[in-house]
């Protein structure tokens, strides 16, 4: 687990702000969801947190350690995260323990220690046993919990979780959505959870930040959010 500490974030491209003096603080162990319209600087803010981009001013830390600064970017790799995207990203041509296995391989973990993490891995989202399937044999929802595992099986101390349902059928986000509360409940990891969708970010998240046009308009609790909303752009995105 690790806190995330945002300070001051600003990110340009020409004119246009992207972001704009973006602060935040996530605790260890919470589960956070960034809320917003598309276009709203979300998805922006995610590639700065992962180490994508580098920021035109400001910085960010995970846990004591300062990560991103105008003159100070720690490469991806290094900065012990994980993060699931909106495409599942799965390498057809290799089984389910193929790629739940694949950061493991960058990293040089050899078995039997890659196989122990792997199965544990697989155990963790309900796969137990099906690390020979390949991709295609798969279900939507057992592909994104594949793409979850890989995640997982590094044992990031950060998650980053970028509209990982999006993709999915109304039974088969309902099921995720499960899916990913109960997988932190279990360990407690921190996540931040990137979406559009308010009956997602106010069934799973701890607290809701919710952003327009490039800056974080209110964090509260998903309760406090919907009876007390910081303006009228807040209460009519809430509905």
């Amino acid at each position: 687990m690790a806190r995330l500490t945002i300070e001051g974030l600003r990110k340009l491209y020409g004119e246009f702000r992207a972001l704009n003096d973006v602060s935040l603080a996530v605790a260890n162990g919470e589960f956070l969801a960034i809320l917003g319209a598309s276009g709203c600087g979300k998805t922006t803010l995610l590639r700065q947190i992962a180490g994508f981009d580098r920021p035109d001013a400001g910085r960010i830390l995970i846990g004591d350690n300062v990560v991103s600064t105008p003159l100070r970017q720690v490469p991806p790799e290094q900065r012990h995260i994980g993060i699931v995207f909106q495409s599942y990203a799965l390498w057809p041509h290799m089984t389910v323990a193929q790629n739940v296995a694949y950061g493991l391989d960058v990293a040089g973990v050899k078995d039997p220690e890659r196989a122990r993490r792997v199965d544990a891995a697989l155990a963790l989202v309900d796969l137990a046993g099906f690390g020979d399937r390949r991709p295609a044999l798969l279900s939507g929802g057992q592909r994104q919990r594949v793409a979850l595992a890989r995640c997982l099986v590094t044992e990031p101390s950060l998650v980053l979780l970028d509209e990982p349902l999006a993709n999915l059928d109304v039974h088969l986000r309902a099921s995720m959505e499960e899916e990913f509360a109960r997988f932190h409940e279990r360990t407690g990891t921190t996540m931040i959870y990137i979406t559009h969708d308010q009956a997602e970010a106010m069934a799973l998240a701890d607290r809701i930040a919710v952003m327009d046009k490039g800056r974080i308009v209110q964090v509260a609790t998903p309760s406090q959010l919907y009876r007390e909303p910081a303006d009228a752009t807040v209460a009519r995105f809430h509905g």
